[in-house]
């Protein structure tokens, strides 16, 4: 009851924020590239990182609203505007590139054409053993010891998870531990939607436990129970939309397919400038990579993923 209410008053600032943008100057040693959001910049986002050299500068300009966007972003030779998805039907042009995909994998089949693990990781996990709870306490110690140390390493602070949002998945939901000699070593939150297996957090002991093939068990065992539960599919989350992204080409190698994400919030608007590396763009009701040569290795790679391949042109764009 009191999270609905506060729900209800602050959604009118939650509004009055996304029609409200920044707009900064990022330069680097090749570049001027005019970058607008509706977020708080804080560090260097992700996106920006992707785009500018690691000496990018960030200045800040002036504020504007969204009834001056498209005018304001016509005006720029080169832009990166960070928005709420719902203003993406005032750009018909340049790139929209999601916030993060969706990696599902079709396990609707024997368990032998699902796997296939290389020899190397197939020793790691058979080393391991794994448990199904849904005790609280259980619950707390992979939130405390696992989950949020892990992320925040990882991520920082911000992207860790509130315990009331991974308590409500836990409720509906199960942990699966990875245990080596009786000890829990990592793990994955997971809920059932639909006929869909879902993973959703995951944590370790130590990060130094990912080498050891922890991390790779969590999401063997799950996929397990999801056969265990007669799943069709395990949904894997979401990844950054960036082919070298090393979350990403780990769950390609599960042999997922990528998908635009329903519950996607924020799109990049991409204006006469790319990435250097490939990137997933929406193209009307499809998905699509853009490449900056036919002969990138990645594209063999992510060959089974079910991705639209399009060899971009930076002569094209005039970048």
């Amino acid at each position: 009851m009191i999270q609905e209410l506060h729900y209800i008053l602050t959604l009118p600032f939650r509004i009055l924020k996304e029609l409200t943008f920044d707009v900064y100057m990022l330069s680097d040693k090749t570049k001027n590239v005019t970058y607008i959001t509706s977020t708080s910049v804080g560090k260097v986002p992700y996106f920006i990182e992707r785009l500018c050299e690691n000496d990018v500068t960030v200045t800040k300009i002036r504020r504007i609203y969204a009834w001056e966007l498209r005018k304001f972003v016509d005006q720029q030779d080169m832009v990166l505007l960070d928005m709420y998805k719902y203003f993406a039907c005032l750009f018909d042009d340049g790139f929209l590139v999601p916030e993060f995909v969706r990696q599902i994998l079709d396990i609707d089949k024997p368990l032998n054409e699902i796997i296939k693990l290389r020899d190397r990781e197939l020793k790691k996990v058979q080393k391991y053993n794994y448990e199904v709870s849904n005790d609280p306490d259980a619950l707390k110690f992979f939130y405390e010891v696992m989950y949020a140390p892990h992320i925040k390493e990882k991520y920082g602070d911000l992207a860790v998870d509130s315990f009331h949002n991974v308590r409500k998945i836990f409720n509906n939901g199960e942990l699966i531990f990875v245990t080596f000699d009786g000890k829990r070593v990592s793990a994955y939150l997971n809920e059932m939607v639909d006929s869909v297996y879902a993973l959703r957090r995951n944590g370790i002991l130590c990060n130094n436990l990912e080498k050891e093939g922890a991390m790779v068990a969590a999401y063997y065992f799950s996929i397990l129970r999801a056969k265990e539960r007669n799943a069709k599919a395990v949904d894997f989350g979401g990844s950054k939309p960036f082919l070298l992204d090393g979350v990403l080409r780990h769950k390609n190698k599960w042999g997922t397919k990528i998908y635009a994400s329903d519950t996607v919030k924020r799109i990049i608007y991409l204006k006469n400038v790319l990435f250097e590396q490939p990137f997933i763009y929406i193209h009307g009701e499809k998905i699509k990579v853009a490449v900056l040569s036919e002969d990138d290795k990645l594209i063999k790679e992510y060959a089974g993923s079910g991705l639209e391949f399009d060899v971009i042109s930076k002569n094209k764009l005039g970048v």
